[in-house]
């Protein structure tokens, strides 16, 4: 059986994506993304927004007119949020959870020639579902999910509904993947979840803080990085250990923001006010004055007055985000959200969107600029064009001219000596 992918939304999707390619070629599938007579299509969809539901219809009805003959699967959160919409248009369809039984699902099909609808009732789940990455078949930097679910029912969020309870995945199964991983030459590990500062809440027994450290002390991975991680669990804890290994944890950490002014975040039912958020991160900044915070933060959100967007805008530069997702704001049936009044005009949610991407535009280069003529350890990902590419412990992207060959997932020491449009520039000094 000849199949292929695509993958919409967050790093998690594309770790989950990884297994099952891995699974499916353990068991005799070829994964081709060229040939047109594919057997099998499997998009696996998102929902964080609005904009992600229409993405994950389009590409569902692109596959089908792409490839008439092949089997279509849809899978992962839109398809458990708008399990009606993913039935009438896939062959297939899977939520969050057994997505590797789309091998004896896909077999199923071809015996009855019926669409199956295989997408669970998220209550029936409280254990984390183990899908084993064996290798990377798109990434030179790996990533490794070690949670899944969120409980935290913020008032414009649908991510609960498709993931569900917090669920934490096994200390040995995590250890054992990052070794596999580092064994096959990845230099750079992803740690990441749908909520992974919860790490360990229902194991009972460990946490995110000491999850790191064990990997530290048991692994020879090279550097680890955090995905995001939500201010309520940026521990002292965890701080004391990023700290105990920082050579080799990278100096960045995304925490979210979503709203820059109290009366915002209140109704975005987050857990922590303005004030809160400013003392972590002169906490942090003091223990790592290098460290990159990139943030996201939604705009135009129910109810937000003038007043409310320019108090964001002051905070958002206040903390000086060396990087920021910046989502507009979009109505999701089943939020609580969506029952509140004062929901803005969609012409202002756009002019709101404009103005802090400027911002955040802003604040990048400005982050950026600060490490001209300093040197760092750089690990090259990719070639673009005369350029080779790879980023910095702080996230930094840089580009460098060099004529040597073969440099991807090698480790050089750099000098990073101009920024131009948009960009930063570096010379490569060795390797490392």
């Amino acid at each position: 059986m000849k199949f292929f992918t695509t993958t919409l939304g967050c790093k998690v999707n594309l770790y989950e994506t990884e297994a099952l390619i891995a699974n499916l070629t353990s068991r005799g599938w070829i994964y081709d993304e060229t040939d047109p007579n594919l057997d099998v299509y499997i998009i696996n969809t998102c929902t964080v927004t609005a904009t992600s539901d229409q993405k994950s219809r389009q590409m569902i009805r692109q596959a089908r007119r792409k490839y008439p003959n092949s089997i279509i699967v849809a899978m992962g959160c839109f398809v458990q949020t708008h399990e009606d919409d993913a039935s009438n248009l896939a062959d297939i369809v899977i939520g969050t959870n057994e997505r590797l039984k789309v091998y004896d699902l896909v077999n199923e099909y071809l015996k009855r020639q019926n669409k199956i609808n295989h997408v669970l009732d998220l209550n029936e789940f409280t254990c984390y579902e183990e899908m084993k990455l064996d290798y990377l078949s798109n990434h030179t930097r790996g990533f490794v999910k070690i949670q899944d679910g969120c409980e935290n029912f913020c008032s414009y969020c649908l991510i609960p509904f498709a993931r569900g309870k917090i669920k934490s995945r096994k200390m040995e199964n995590i250890i054992a993947e990052i070794e596999q991983l580092t064994m096959m030459g990845v230099k750079e590990v992803i740690i990441s979840g749908i909520n992974t500062g919860t790490y360990g809440q229902d194991l009972g027994n460990t946490n995110l803080a000491t999850l790191i450290d064990v990997i530290m002390t048991k692994t020879n991975l090279w550097r680890l990085r955090l995905s995001s991680i939500e201010l309520m669990e940026v521990t002292d804890e965890l701080l004391m250990v990023m700290k105990k290994h920082q050579n080799r944890i990278a100096n960045h950490l995304h925490i979210p923001l979503q709203g820059g002014a109290d009366n915002t975040l209140i109704r975005m039912g987050r857990k922590y006010l303005t004030n809160d958020y400013r003392n972590l991160i002169l906490k942090i900044r003091k223990m790592f004055p290098s460290i990159a915070i990139t943030t996201d933060c939604l705009c135009g959100f129910v109810g937000e007055s003038e007043k409310d967007f320019q108090d964001s805008i002051a905070f958002i530069k206040e903390m000086q985000f060396a990087s920021m997702h910046i989502f507009p704001y979009s109505r999701r049936k089943g939020t609580l959200a969506d029952q509140m009044d004062g929901h803005l005009d969609p012409a202002i949610i756009k002019e709101r969107t404009t103005q802090l991407l400027n911002v955040a535009n802003t604040l990048k280069e400005d982050y950026m600029k600060k490490f001209i003529n300093t040197s760092c350890d750089l690990l090259i990902e990719q070639q673009k064009g005369l350029y080779w590419v790879g980023h910095t412990s702080n996230y930094l992207e840089i580009y460098c001219q060099d004529e040597r060959k073969n440099l991807n997932n090698v480790i050089m020491k750099c000098k990073i000596v101009a920024f131009k449009q948009g960009k930063l520039f570096g010379i490569l000094e060795g390797d490392k």
